[in-house]
């Protein structure tokens, strides 16, 4: 888990509000009410939490994280206070509702992303309301690195460059790979290998499920 791998537990409380501050500063320039969330990055950026889900962030009051599953995941990744289910997509104007006490008139979405169809199931589900994109606000909001931020992307680096030190010590010709990133990776925060791509003079190959099998042992 992170608080193993990366020295702490989950998105700090006063990093999410700097963010979310960030956030309603462009809404309320662009005179947008509220906005759905759904894109991965930018919903883990705003919300804490990796699990599957909308959020919704009124210009004003506490925003709404609706996660279709694993809630108290959610729960425990997020700071959050307002997390509930979201069963189905079409309770998400009555979730709104019941946290907001009405639905907004301006409702921004992430049209750089946002698939059409979903846009339409938005339409449906919102009679009456605008819609805004709020892609170029939402990428004015990440850019700015705060220091904890920051001292990620340094920890980041650290661990690449010491990765790529090691491997220039460990890889040596017509070695066996199965085994040898198990001694390099562990000790610096990660739980191992996905989809395993072995590179050498003869080309590459994907380590087989066996080989997988060994680097979690």
């Amino acid at each position: 888990g992170l608080s193993t791998s990366l020295g702490f537990h989950y998105t700090p409380e006063e990093e999410i509000a700097g963010r979310l501050t960030r956030l309603r500063s462009g809404m309320k320039t662009k005179g947008i009410e509220a906005l759905l969330v759904v894109q991965k990055m930018d919903y883990y950026y705003l919300s804490g939490s990796t699990q599957n889900g909308i959020l919704f962030v009124p210009i004003e009051g506490k925003p709404l994280l609706m996660v279709k599953r694993e809630v108290e995941r959610a729960i425990l990744e997020s700071p959050l206070e307002e997390v509930v289910e979201l069963k189905s997509i079409r309770d998400l104007p009555s979730l709104i509702q019941d946290l907001w006490g009405r639905l907004p008139q301006t409702l921004g979405l992430e049209l750089d992303v946002l698939p059409v169809n979903d846009y339409f199931k938005y339409e449906g589900l919102f009679p009456g309301a605008r819609f805004m994109d709020t892609s170029l606000i939402i990428r004015d909001t990440r850019k700015i690195k705060s220091p904890f931020e920051i001292d990620l992307m340094k920890m980041a680096g650290e661990i690449g460059r010491k990765t790529y030190q090691k491997g220039r010590d460990l890889l040596k010709e017509g070695m066996t790979f199965a085994v040898e990133p198990k001694i390099v990776f562990p000790g610096e925060g990660s739980v191992g290998l996905e989809n395993t791509v072995v590179v050498t003079k003869d080309g590459y190959d994907i380590l087989t499920p066996l080989e997988q099998d060994i680097l979690k042992v």
